[in-house]
């Protein structure tokens, strides 16, 4: 399941590589001159392989909080963490919120091109220099659509350059960075293949460039572009649903038939791990203050029950029991009182040892049930960490769907999105699939994943679904049997300004006089 680490088994393709553990065991790269780097085989596919690790995934943003904190979806459950202040509009370009993301970012689009500008110079087959070409115009796309999605405009750098030359650079036009990664992503899928051995899984294909373009002109509002782009991937990537949709997620199904691009995290190999089963799940199971990103009431109630009717409308809720008879999704990504979790059943009751109330608070009610690994071992060495799906026929679906609708083309929308509730036994939709419906299928279906932000941005929706009042699920006694009573727990704060993070007041520091980029508006 882990085998981007196989990367070093390129030696395939490109001739003289050594084996995976020789390879690995050579000591950093910077311990190398740059002209040694680009003669060594098994040197070069190290930098390739730096060059996956620097992706940037929502599982890397564990421990602190994820993008869901800041939607309608989630609330962190620490109150010095970032998000907090983000949601009470509490920040400013001085705050420096992302600030390691801008620059993570350029780190690692220099290292895409460093490998771009060395690559004629190298021992490497044609074919092989083909390969690593499209992925790392992949890979530069994909960091550089994390920093356009979080701050809008970016400076383009294509080249290796000094630093002074990079602290000249002012941000490019709107056009001109979506064209420049549409043109990355593009160039890329005319050379990547379709698919890879099972040996170098997890690696960019063909159809992960074409289902990133179609998310990034999606967001562009290019409803044309991007269905053409989905439904290629749609048609000819090979990819379908995968059967249990809370299984997708676990370890042992790492790189199923729906995923169409992740993060591979390869344990002890390389390295790369992530702390989501540490701190997301309950005091009562780490022993620490753990809890981090709580599932909202407002989330809870997208779930429809199964008759297919929103809990608030169907004959089938019971107060006394309000997660039966819903959506088999929300069993699958949250943890709500009652549940059973690690062969335990969860008792929510603030105060309760599962929630305590003191170090590790269910602030909302709930916990995180998506993404985690129910056989995690606490404490141990457990090294078979979870990939995070960075793409998924999934999203594909609704992606397609979205363009469809907004090409005035509700039947073929209705098609995908009734394929995904077949999966989970949801009544499919006969009538018309209006755009309530769509929105409440793409909340539940991508749940947490990352995407809610962008779509709230897209949609214009800020002021409903980031600036919501937030609720939580209080669990009580009542003459011997619990209740539930959804409760107000904040009121957050949204004006359009903030669709985009300020650019960090200590990056604009760096510029020179004169050379200072604009900052995003009304910040």
């Amino acid at each position: 399941m882990k085998r981007l680490i196989s990367y070093i088994a390129l030696a395939a393709t490109v001739g003289t590589v050594a084996c995976n553990k020789e390879a690995l065991n050579k000591g950093p790269l910077n311990l190398y001159s740059d002209s040694n780097v680009w003669k060594d085989s098994a040197l070069i596919s190290r930098v390739v392989l730096e060059s996956y690790s620097k992706i940037h995934a929502i599982y890397d943003d564990a421990g602190n909080w994820m993008i869901c904190d800041i939607t309608d979806e989630a609330k962190a459950a620490k109150s010095f963490l970032e998000s907090n202040q983000i949601n009470s509009g509490q920040y400013s370009p001085s705050s420096n919120i992302n600030t390691d993301l801008w620059t993570n970012t350029y780190t690692a689009v220099r290292n895409c091109n460093s490998v771009l500008s060395h690559l004629d110079e190298t021992p490497l087959s044609a074919g092989g220099k083909q390969q690593i070409k499209g992925e790392m115009l992949f890979l530069r796309a994909l960091h550089y659509m994390d920093l356009y999605f979080t701050f809008g405009r970016f400076p383009i750098i294509d080249k290796v350059l000094t630093l002074n030359d990079e602290l000249t650079m002012g941000r490019a036009t709107d056009e001109a960075c979506i064209n420049f990664m549409v043109k990355d992503l593009d160039d890329a899928a005319a050379i990547l293949p379709g698919s890879y051995p099972a040996s170098s899984t997890g690696r960019a294909t063909r159809f992960a460039a074409l289902a990133m373009k179609a998310r990034l002109l999606l967001n562009h509002k290019d409803y044309s572009g991007a269905a053409a782009a989905a439904k290629e991937v749609i048609d000819k990537g090979g990819f379908s649903l995968f059967p249990d949709y809370g299984a997708m997620f676990f370890p042992e199904n790492d790189d199923n038939s729906e995923v169409i691009f992740n993060k591979e995290y390869a344990g002890d190999l390389s390295g790369q791990v992530h702390s989501l089963d540490d701190y997301n799940n309950s005091t009562y199971f780490t022993g620490f203050g753990s809890v981090r990103d709580c599932p909202t009431q407002n989330m809870v109630d997208q779930y429809l029950m199964t008759d297919g009717k929103p809990w608030n409308q169907s004959a089938l809720y019971d107060p006394a029991h309000p997660y039966a008879n819903r959506d088999p999704r929300l069993h699958a990504s949250v943890i709500y009182d009652g549940t059973t979790w690690m062969n335990t059943e969860m008792d929510l009751k603030l105060g309760s040892a599962m929630n305590p109330g003191t170090s590790s608070t269910a602030i909302t009610g709930y916990l995180l049930r998506k993404f985690m690994n129910p056989n995690y071992i606490f404490g141990g060495n457990n090294t078979n960490y979870q990939n995070c799906i960075m793409m998924r026929l999934g999203e594909v679906y609704l992606n397609y769907a979205e363009c469809q609708l907004k090409l005035n083309n509700p039947g073929e929308a209705r098609t995908y999105v009734n394929l995904l509730r077949k999966r989970v036994n949801m009544p499919e939709i006969t009538g018309t699939l209006t755009w309530d419906d769509y929105v409440r299928e793409r909340t539940v279906e991508l749940a947490f994943e990352g995407q809610r932000f962008n779509d709230i941005r897209r949609w214009g929706t800020g002021a409903t679904m980031i600036g919501a009042a937030i609720r939580a699920m209080q669990v009580g006694i009542v003459n011997g049997a619990r209740t539930y009573t959804s409760v107000p727990l904040e009121q957050r704060f949204f004006e359009d300004k903030m669709y985009y993070f300020p650019i960090p007041q200590d990056q604009l520091q760096k510029y020179p006089a004169g050379k200072v980029p604009e900052q995003n508006p009304g910040w």
